[in-house]
């Protein structure tokens, strides 16, 4: 939500004398080129600044509400040690609220389209996936703790900030990824009152109202209380396509006495679309030509849905123990439900002159549902070794997952065959689902236990070094019409996983600083094989080498960095199946190739404050991965990424108005045909070329409570996709989108 409007100073100073390094990695993202990264004292004469105050409290220290700023003052992701983000072996970057707010970002995927490193492809309307260094980010988290399954995607509002760790946090959640970790950060009470409102509209009939509420319960403020809603309605640049969204959370902190807070809440999301799409659509045509379908084509049906509720009961103690030690007890019970019932046409290719070629899927399935309950235990304190101060953190943390699935048959009427995919208005009879009683079950644990510690070995050098052991259990459970159990299968078990973590960091000035960290990944899939049977864990290590700085206080940062990771077991897509296969549960069959996946680049981030009034976030990224026998692997990844956002404030006659404008860039991209080309069926590549998008904000504050933004995304109208070779198909990125917000502050 937008912030309080502040009155700003008369003038603003000019733009400080940057450092040698971040001169050198403000212009490596500029260009696009990765330049050698070259340390430098601080330039004399340089004054800090002052940030504006900020109430921070609860069991986090990084808020980022109200600050104004594109940077953060430390993150816990990594670790969960409280350390700056300089202090932090690994690549971090923290989107904060001010930059969601600037970016207009209500959704995950929008944020993280924004973001260092992170590649962001859709399947179609309702499955979004993410992707850094190389592999799929599977790790996402909401304070820490898994997200619950079937979720749907987040809205923004609920949080403060998003942060994310590339490369492997093994040692925190047991899925030691090699590709990134995300964690959405909830906001929490203040202990002023404090409320806020929004109303945004925007192209394609898009309509949200927001508002966000926060008051101390008491006269001591002791207790206090927070909410936060949103409601939309918004149809699509797809034909059919149109989603109403509701989502809240509220949440409850008490000081039960100094040192000691509690914490609950509750928080939901209810998507429900109609028009959804089951793929993308089809590259070429029958004869083997482009078939270059408009971007509004949807061959879905007006009543086709992938409805999704969830709702999350969250709790957590945090104590402070004799010896400045701290302890945090954390519990959260996920529940959601989903249900599918759809029909797509994204089988089979086009012919441009009878427009015939194209074949329906069917999706119509019961009720699912799926529960996840999520612990969270660990205490962390100073400790005196050698005449030295040090720290150390032992803790537990884990997930039950439970799944539920309906047995039964679809009555389906109508043909599979699209007569012309020219005159297509999706008009058929919508599938009745029949349950026939029976259902099976997949209950899936992950948990373990770790420890680590931070040691000071001399004044600049410091080494975190830890390990966590993890055991894994899955299995499916079968239960018959009468509801008796009748057997499991699918069973996988891995016990007492050990994963090593090392990392140390050198401060070689007072601003900048050396880094290095290793971990070996352990990762269990939840991909399965042609027989419906998962497969095996993956496995590998993870190495970064980088520099990091800290400018002006800690108002800006930057860092660039080198990674290595070698991962084996990593699921691929069985191609030995026949056209069409699916699973029972209707998704792929794979294949884990054994020899593994080497990748390895160059990456550079900077984000905070250039002068008081501009703000500043951006990255680049060169990725180079191979299969073994020396392949380019991971080709619907780029390898040149780069992200850039900024903000200016302005003042004299200009005060109250806020200009910036962001860009992402990326190199071209491809994936292997999974059915060929046709008429021949010649396996061949599905390109993506190379592309940049442009998108560009304002905003005025009309009094010190109310403003108005404007934002428009891919100014220049842009055609590209969001995906490449799912099925042989193409999914078209959203054309230029408009959108104006009126919010009042208190």
């Amino acid at each position: 939500m937008q912030s309080t409007i502040e009155p700003r100073p008369a003038s603003h100073p000019a733009l400080r004398p940057l450092p040698q390094l971040l001169r050198l990695t403000l212009f490596s993202l500029a260009a696009g080129m990765v330049l050698p990264a070259q340390a430098a004292d601080a330039v004399p004469g340089d004054t800090p600044v002052t940030m504006p105050a900020v109430t921070v409290l609860g069991q986090s220290t990084a808020g980022t509400e109200g600050t104004q700023s594109y940077t953060a003052g430390e993150a816990r992701s990594a670790t969960r040690m409280e350390l700056s983000l300089r202090e932090t072996p690994q690549s971090v970057s923290v989107i904060t609220r001010q930059l969601l707010d600037d970016l207009g970002a209500v959704r995950l995927d929008q944020a993280l389209g924004q973001t260092t490193g992170i590649q962001v492809g859709q399947n179609d309307t309702e499955r979004t996936t993410f992707y850094a260094r190389g592999f799929g980010i599977n790790n996402i988290q909401i304070d820490g703790m898994a997200r619950g399954g079937n979720a749907p995607l987040q809205d923004t509002i609920l949080y403060d900030r998003i942060e994310v760790v590339r490369g492997a946090t093994g040692l925190m959640g047991g899925k030691g990824d090699p590709s990134a970790t995300i964690n959405m950060i909830r906001k929490r009470p203040t202990k002023q009152f404090q409320a806020s409102a929004g109303l945004i509209m925007g192209r394609w009939d898009d309509q949200r109202v927001e508002a966000d509420l926060s008051t101390p319960l008491n006269a001591d403020a002791s207790v206090r209380a927070r909410t936060a809603l949103a409601w939309q309605k918004r149809d699509s640049y797809l034909d059919m396509y149109h989603e109403r969204k509701t989502v809240g959370m509220a949440i409850v902190e008490a000081d039960l006495r100094p040192g000691t807070l509690l914490t609950a809440g509750v928080d939901f999301q209810d998507n429900q679309p109609t028009g959804a799409t089951w793929g993308a659509v089809p590259y070429w045509n029958a004869d083997g030509s482009l078939a270059n379908l408009p971007r509004n084509t949807s061959l879905t049906t007006p009543w086709s849905t992938w409805a999704n509720k969830q709702h999350t009961f969250f709790t957590s103690l945090d104590h402070r123990l004799p010896g400045n030690w701290n302890l945090h007890l954390g519990y959260a019970r996920t529940e959601s439900t989903n249900r599918t019932t759809v029909a797509y046409a994204g089988a089979g290719h086009p012919d441009p002159a009878t427009g015939e070629g194209m074949r329906l899927w069917t999706g119509a399935y019961g009720t699912g549902e799926k529960n996840s309950d999520n612990f969270d235990v660990y205490a962390s304190g100073p400790f005196t070794l050698l005449g030295r101060k040090h720290t150390a953190i032992v803790g537990w943390n884990g997930d039950n997952q439970r799944s539920r699935s309906l047995g039964g048959k679809a009555e389906i009427n109508y043909p599979d065959f699209v007569p012309d995919y020219r005159s297509w208005t999706g008009n058929i009879p919508r599938p009745v689902f029949h349950p026939d009683g029976s259902h099976t079950e997949t209950v899936t644990r992950l948990a373990g236990g770790y420890v680590a510690t931070r040691l000071s070995l001399a004044d600049p050098l410091h080494l975190i070094i830890g390990a966590r052991s993890s055991t894994y259990r899955t299995d499916t459970r079968k239960y018959n019409k009468q509801g008796a159990y009748t057997g499991s299968g699918n069973f996988v078990e891995t016990r007492n996983e050990v994963t090593p973590y090392v990392g140390a960091v050198f401060d070689i000035n007072k601003q900048y600083s050396a880094y290095a960290s290793f971990t070996q990944l352990f990762n269990p899939q939840t991909s399965k094989d042609r027989n419906n049977q998962f497969l095996a864990p993956e496995t590998g290590d993870n190495a970064e080498l980088g520099v990091k700085g800290e400018f002006y206080g800690g108002q800006l940062n930057a860092s660039a960095a080198l990674f290595h990771t070698k991962k084996k077991n990593l699921a691929e897509l069985d191609r030995s199946v026949p056209p069409g296969f699916l699973l029972p549960d209707g998704g792929q069959a794979m294949v884990a190739n054994g020899k593994g996946v080497t990748a390895k680049g160059v990456e550079f981030d900077v984000s905070g404050q250039l002068t008081p009034a501009w703000e500043a976030s951006g990255g680049y990224t060169y990725l180079h991965a191979a299969e073994a026998d020396g392949r380019r692997a991971a080709t619907t990844q780029p390898r040149h990424l780069l992200r850039l956002a900024t903000s200016y404030r302005f003042d004299g006659r200009l005060a109250g108005l806020k200009a910036g404008a962001s860009m992402t860039a990326q190199s071209a991209t491809y994936s292997a045909s999974w059915y060929g080309r046709p008429p021949s069926g010649e396996i061949t590549n599905i390109p993506q070329a190379g592309y940049a998008l442009v998108n560009a904000m304002a905003s005025y504050a009309l009094s010190r409570h109310a403003s108005v933004q404007l934002n428009v995304n891919n100014l220049l109208d842009k055609k590209y996709y969001r995906n490449v070779g799912f099925f042989d198909g193409v999914f078209w990125g959203e054309p230029r989108n408009i959108s104006l917000a009126v919010r009042t502050a208190f």
